[in-house]
C-alpha cells in the first residue's frame, strides 16, 4: 500500500534520515505506471529542511509499456552527468515490503510544469510563443539526438544496431516480437500491415542517435519558457531520430513544421530523410497499438482492473487495424500523411505543408 506513512517509513530507511510526508499525490492520467509527487520534511530541528522527491512505481500489471522500468533508471544514471537535463535519479529497488515488491525509483522533483500556460493564447502574442515552444524544443532533441552515447555508456542498457542503416530494423524487429508475444487476439489486418511495413524499412539514417521514445508537451518539464528537465524515458532506445519527431505529440503543429525542423537540424548537425520520417509516423500507430493492447493481459488476469486499461487495450488495435489497413500498398509518404494527427485549422502535421 502507498500512503504517507509507508512512503515516510521507507524514505526514512533509504536516506537514513528523519522524514516527515506532508503531501503526497499520483499524477494523472500516468496510465503507463504509477507517478507520485513526494513533499517532505528530511532531518531534524535545525537541520530540517524541505525536499520534493518523485516516486515511480511499475503497476501491479507491470506497466503499459512492456519494458522493465529498471531500464527507464538506468538511462537516467546514464544521461545525469551529460548535458541532456534529467532530475537527478537517486535510487531503484524491487522485491521489498514497500510498494509490494514493485519495481520502483525516485529521484530529485525539478521545480516547473509539463505544460506551458497560454500556449494557445491567439494572435501575435500568441504566436511568438508557439514559435519559440517549438524551437526549444527542437533544440533539446538536438541534443539527445547529437549526443555521444557510447561515451555515457548508453549502449550498456540499449541494444546498439551494428550500423545506422540497421537503426529502424533493430527496433521494429524488437516490436515485432513483442506484438505477436503479447497481442490479446490475431488482428489479421495489423499483421498484414506490419509485413507490408517491414518490406519499406529505411536504411538511410544519418547516424544512431540516443532517442527519447515519446517527448513533446506534457512530457518533459518547463519553466520559463524553458525544458529543464526531460521526462519519462521508459521508451528509450539508440535508433533514427526521425521516430522522435513521430511521437512528438504535436509539437510540429505549434509552428511551422518545415521551420521547426530546419532549426533542429542546423542544430543538430545532420538532416532527417523525409522518408524515414514517414515511416516512423506510420511504425509509431503501430508501437503506441502495442502498449495499450498489451496492458490488457493485466486486466484480463485481474492484476489491474482499472477500467480505462480495458478500453485503450481494446479500442486501440481495433481502430489501428483499420486505420493501418487502409494505408497498406501507398507509398510511404502518402500513407503518413492519411494518418498524421491534425492541426487546429484540420491540417496535417506534415513536413513541406504549413499547419
Amino acid at each position: 500500500m502507498v500512503d504517507a506513512g509507508a512512503v515516510a517509513g521507507y524514505f526514512a530507511e533509504r536516506l537514513d534520515e528523519a522524514v516527515t510526508v506532508s503531501s503526497l499525490k499520483q499524477t494523472f492520467p500516468g496510465m503507463s505506471r504509477e507517478t507520485w509527487i513526494v513533499e517532505a520534511e528530511v532531518g531534524e530541528r535545525a537541520a530540517k529542511r524541505r525536499r520534493d522527491l518523485v516516486l515511480r512505481i511499475d503497476l501491479p500489471s507491470g506497466g503499459i509499456v512492456p519494458l522493465p522500468l529498471k531500464t527507464e533508471w538506468e538511462v537516467y544514471v546514464r544521461l545525469w552527468p551529460s548535458p541532456v537535463p534529467v532530475a537527478e535519479p537517486l535510487w531503484y529497488d524491487e522485491g521489498l515490503a514497500f510498494a509490494e515488491g514493485r519495481p520502483h525509483m525516485v529521484r530529485e522533483l525539478v521545480e516547473g510544469a509539463t505544460n506551458v500556460p497560454d500556449l494557445m493564447a491567439p494572435g501575435a502574442e500568441g504566436d511568438a510563443l508557439r514559435r519559440s515552444v517549438a524551437f526549444e524544443h527542437a533544440e533539446k532533441l538536438a541534443l539527445v539526438h547529437s549526443l555521444d552515447w557510447k561515451q555515457y555508456g548508453l549502449d550498456e542498457v540499449l541494444a546498439a544496431p551494428k550500423s545506422p542503416a540497421d537503426a529502424i530494423r533493430q527496433d521494429f524487429e524488437m516490436w515485432k516480437e513483442i506484438w505477436f508475444e503479447c497481442r490479446s487476439a490475431p488482428y489479421p489486418e495489423i499483421t498484414d500491415a506490419l509485413y507490408w511495413l517491414e518490406e519499406q524499412i529505411p536504411t538511410d539514417s544519418p547516424r544512431t542517435s540516443l532517442i527519447k521514445g515519446n517527448n513533446g508537451i506534457g512530457e518533459e518539464i518547463w519553466r520559463d519558457g524553458k525544458i529543464v528537465a526531460m521526462s519519462d524515458w521508459e521508451l528509450a532506445a539508440l535508433g533514427d531520430a526521425a521516430q522522435d519527431w513521430a511521437f512528438s505529440q504535436g509539437m510540429l503543429g505549434l509552428w511551422d513544421p518545415d521551420e521547426t525542423l530546419a532549426h533542429y537540424e542546423e542544430a543538430a548537425g545532420f538532416k532527417l530523410s523525409p522518408r524515414t520520417m514517414a515511416f516512423s509516423q506510420l511504425f509509431i500507430a503501430f508501437k503506441s497499438t502495442v502498449c495499450l493492447n498489451s496492458a490488457l493481459r493485466g486486466f484480463m488476469d485481474g492484476r489491474d482492473r482499472r477500467p480505462g486499461v480495458a478500453v485503450m487495450g481494446i479500442s486501440s488495435p481495433r481502430n489501428a487495424a483499420g486505420r493501418l489497413a487502409s494505408v497498406v500498398g501507398m507509398e510511404l509518404e502518402e500513407a503518413a500523411r492519411a494518418l498524421a494527427p491534425r492541426g487546429p485549422d484540420g491540417s496535417p502535421y506534415i513536413r513541406g505543408e504549413r499547419s
